[in-house]
């Protein structure tokens, strides 16, 4: 059934592709087949949407059409580009509008952006019909912000061996530019925009620093491995970012850090509320990578804590994140783990032993986990991790004669 599911939902995604592909192509070849100069309009150029719904979909589908006189003063090969702006907010905050769909991107960044060309154009000539230019599909922008946003479509002819240099929709240079008119729409956005989830995605990450305090501190003591790994943690994600950026990370993250420590030390930390901000505000790359800071946290000991353990099975049951991945991690960070210094209740955490199980259930749990490390140990090299596997399977080993 599963299989049937995904092959259905590959089959409407295929679907979906060709169908977004064909009308970000339909445009060009449409202009092409109407520049006659003979039929109905020859008037000044004029721009309008013709909306449509996708069948499959649902989608809004928004056709960018055009008419008129061409604006050029001698014959020269024609081209135009369509950028797109959110102008909610007026002119004093224009920002740019992110395409999730490739072929609509500008070419070095992911900005909406369509070009097409008239081809070889002689003075006079009209579009004398409306034809397809063009195509926006709300469902595939992402704007700065959700909800309801303004969104301006800027048309562009140019002169094609001058075309303009645009980034971000804003020409950094005209080139030989010869019309330009802007087209308006308002759409009702449900998703973050980008800048939306670029503070959720700081905001994420200090939750889940106050996370790891709170893992830290579930044997009641923080170790000093556990706080040099949260600031290392902290400077590993704010080293990719310009001096400006890393310095307002650097000052967010380690007050994080310094609030989580002294509401622990007061008990008041509240790990519940925390959970429930990340859940509300994270997506699932920041739900995963939060319960790997407090795996990494609890492994930086080197010793499974049943108690810490405990805290991080809660934390990813709380976020709803698939236990499948969730044991790959444990697996990973369990190999730098010293079986000898973990106590029993810490070992049994560490494989996964919910203490409500009844004996029968811990035995048939652990012979899985024998069995699963013991293929592991099968197939790893010498060294350090292969010593701390096999002590693992030791252990498993003992633990298994307690429970039959």
């Amino acid at each position: 059934m599963e299989l049937i599911s995904a092959l259905v939902g590959l089959f409407i995604l295929w679907s979906v592709i060709r169908f977004v592909f064909g009308l970000l192509g339909a445009g060009a070849r449409a202009v092409h087949s109407t520049v006659t100069g003979k039929e109905r309009y020859f008037g000044t150029p004029q721009l309008k949407f013709v909306d449509e719904t996708h069948e499959d979909t649902g989608w809004q589908v928004k056709k960018i059409m055009f008419r008129g006189a061409l604006p050029n003063h001698r014959e020269m090969d024609l081209s135009f580009v369509l950028s797109a702006f959110d102008v909610t907010g007026g002119k004093d905050s224009v920002k740019p509008v992110f395409s999730l769909a490739e072929a609509a991107q500008e070419e070095n960044t992911i900005c909406y952006q369509q070009r097409g060309n008239f081809g070889r154009v002689g003075e006079g000539t009209a579009i004398t019909d409306w034809v397809q230019l063009g195509v926006v599909i709300p469902e595939l922008l992402q704007p700065a912000y959700s909800g309801s946003r303004e969104i301006e479509i800027a048309f562009r002819i140019f002169n094609t061996i001058d075309p303009p240099i645009i980034v971000g929709g804003l020409a950094i240079d005209d080139g030989d530019s010869i019309f330009a008119r802007t087209l308006s729409f308002t759409h009702q956005f449900s998703d973050k925009g980008y800048e939306e989830a670029s503070k959720d995605r700081e905001e994420a990450q200090a939750i889940a620093l106050k996370i790891g305090v709170a893992v830290a501190m579930a044997d009641g003591s923080l170790d000093d491995p556990e706080g040099d790994l949260l600031k290392n943690w902290i400077v590993k994600e704010v080293s990719s970012y310009s001096d400006s950026k890393k310095k307002k990370l650097k000052k967010l993250y380690n007050g994080a850090l310094k609030e989580g420590f002294a509401l622990a030390a007061e008990n008041r930390l509240s790990l519940s509320d925390l959970v429930e901000r990340l859940g509300e505000i994270g997506d699932k790359k920041a739900k995963y990578d939060a319960v790997e800071l407090c795996l990494d946290v609890m492994a930086a000991d080197g010793v499974a804590d049943a108690e810490e353990m405990k805290v991080i099975r809660n934390v990813a049951e709380a976020l709803g994140l698939d236990a499948a991945e969730i044991e790959q991690m444990r697996q990973a960070v369990t190999l730098n783990l010293s079986a000898e210094l973990t106590s029993q209740e810490g070992l049994e955490s560490l494989v996964g032993i919910d203490n409500s199980w009844s004996d029968e259930q811990k035995s048939k749990h652990l012979r899985a986990e024998f069995q699963k490390w013991s293929n592991r140990l099968n197939a790893m090299s010498e060294g350090e991790e292969r010593d701390n596997a096999q002590s693992m399977l030791d252990n498993i080993a003992e633990l298994r004669k307690k429970y039959g």
